[in-house]
């Protein structure tokens, strides 16, 4: 039976490259709308972009390398499941890279050129005002807050770092999809305090990075043990055995 599941994906022209249907699928995994351990069928992905199987098994490829998209033996591809420990993990790889560029844009002792930095906190402004008060973060301001820090990163000066955080962007982008509901003035707030710090070439620069990045952490840790219960609740098995048999059933145990 052919598939019905579209996700809100829109066909690409069939002259396109793996690139447009990369993104296309990039974008749907990080926003959820394909969710986590749903199957990638390469055909109905293929019939539903209009586009050739190979380019969707290629960009499949791409997904894996950037930590999206797991294969699971003699069953497929799956989008990768999220579990407190990779956010743990995730985190602890971001702290290494971000606390470290911080540290040593300071160190460089040099004026350091904040356009891209504050550019970066008028975008997440910009999101924080579209973003109702009783809603969890939406793609842009999860965007804004990324680009945030990659311009963070990028004061230190070394393209390594930056590369080695550019790794970490989509599958960083896909678990801040499910952090709990934060007030979005907050994002900005935060950000602020941080884009003052590295400023005024505070030396607590680095320690309010790692605050800040430990309690995203810890957010994102704490939603994904609630989803987790949530699911296993709503698919806990309903014991229909009738009232008299479990009572039976009972006193049989204790012998009596």
């Amino acid at each position: 039976m052919p598939s019905t599941q579209t996700w809100g994906l829109t066909a690409v022209e069939r002259r396109s490259t793996t690139d447009h249907v990369l993104a296309e699928l990039r974008a749907a995994i990080i926003s959820g709308r394909i969710g986590p351990s749903e199957p990638l069928r390469e055909t109905a992905l293929a019939r539903t972009l209009g586009t050739g199987r190979s380019a969707i098994r290629e960009a499949i490829r791409h997904l894996v390398q950037e930590g999206l998209v797991e294969y699971r033996l003699n069953r497929g591809s799956y989008v990768r499941a999220l579990t407190v420990q990779d956010s743990d993990d995730l985190y602890l790889a971001r702290e290494a890279i971000e606390v470290c560029a911080v540290r040593q844009a300071l160190e460089r002792g040099e004026q350091l050129d904040l356009t891209c930095l504050e550019a970066a906190l008028d975008r997440i402004r910009e999101a924080a005002r579209e973003t109702p008060d009783d809603q969890p973060a939406g793609t842009e301001l999860i965007a804004a807050d990324l680009d945030f820090h990659r311009e963070m990163v990028r004061l230190s000066g070394s393209p390594r770092l930056s590369r080695a955080h550019e790794t970490l962007a989509a599958e960083a982008q896909m678990f801040m999809h499910h952090q709990p509901i934060y007030p979005p003035w907050d994002y900005a707030a935060d950000h602020s305090v941080l884009l003052e710090a590295i400023a005024k070439h505070s030396p607590e620069a680095p320690d309010l990075v790692r605050e800040h990045l430990r309690l995203s952490a810890k957010l994102i840790a704490g939603e994904i043990t609630r989803e987790a219960e949530t699911h296993d609740a709503a698919t806990e098995p309903v014991d229909i055995t009738p009232r008299a048999g479990r009572a039976t059933s009972g006193r049989a145990e204790n012998g009596r």
